[in-house]
């Protein structure tokens, strides 16, 4: 028989009827899902559909109305340092007195505490999330002075050097160019084959049929979820759309 952790940890985020929204207006209802632990997916659907509401309700940035939110088969709390989270847009000002490298070394707090000196093992963990990111070169630079493109590496440095077991992040490509994006998806891709669950935030269908395994398709509920060929098919997506928002390929019909 299975033990009890093992079953709990092939779910990384269950969601059992959630409900949540902003100033009394409902924006998700009844939302239940069930992420696979290891998996790369995406959130995906149409503007207003509560892609964001769904992840802050989940993390309890966003007082959910109603329903539950377990990680690993557990609250929040208890699996904090298992789970990392890069949002839309970053808690830390771009004009606070802060370099690059401690940004990155923010990542390790859920370990240490906010107070507690870093050990060597942090610092290795520091400059393997920078390596991986390719801010190495940045470390000293005041965060202020960063583009936007280098700003979301190093906040996605700083989840890396959590060494979190899921990586959550809303919208991450927004402020980056297509080739920077090309290179963090890649670096996703590689941190899914270790075992890290990452669920991404994105609006471009495309890149999630071409990169992503598993996707969740909203429109104010679950309209589907599963593996990206499935979730996405053109019925799902006319569901959620009301248009399918994406050319099928052309079928053939043989005489």
């Amino acid at each position: 028989m299975a033990h009890p952790q093992q079953h709990e940890d092939a779910v990384a985020l269950s969601l059992r009827d959630l409900r949540a929204g902003y100033n009394g207006r409902t924006v998700l209802r009844g939302v239940d899902l069930d992420v696979p632990h290891g998996t790369f997916g995406a959130v995906v659907g149409p503007n207003g559909s509560g892609k964001s509401t769904l992840v802050k309700a989940a993390l309890g940035l966003l007082a959910a109305t109603r329903g539950s939110a377990r990680f690993f088969g557990s609250p929040l709390a208890r699996v904090r340092s298992r789970v990392a989270y890069v949002p839309q847009q970053d808690a830390v000002a771009e004009d606070f007195p802060i370099t690059a490298v401690q940004v990155v070394e923010m990542g390790r707090y859920p370990h240490r505490g906010w107070f507690r000196r870093l050990t060597a093992g942090d610092d290795v963990a520091v400059a393997e999330a920078m390596e991986a990111t390719g801010v190495q070169g940045l470390a000293n630079t005041p965060l202020d002075e960063l583009s936007g493109g280098q700003r979301q590496r190093v906040f996605l440095a700083r989840a890396l050097a959590q060494r979190a077991d899921l990586l959550i992040l809303d919208e991450p490509f927004t402020a980056v160019d297509a080739r920077t994006e090309a290179d963090l998806l890649s670096l996703l891709e590689r941190l899914c084959a270790t075992g890290v669950t990452v669920l991404a935030v994105h609006h471009d269908l495309r890149t999630v049929r071409d990169r992503f395994v598993y996707a969740v398709l909203l429109a104010g509920t679950v309209v589907a979820e599963g593996p990206v060929g499935d979730a996405l098919s053109a019925d799902n997506l006319e569901r959620a759309y009301g248009i399918a928002p994406l050319a099928q390929p052309a079928t053939t019909v043989e005489a």
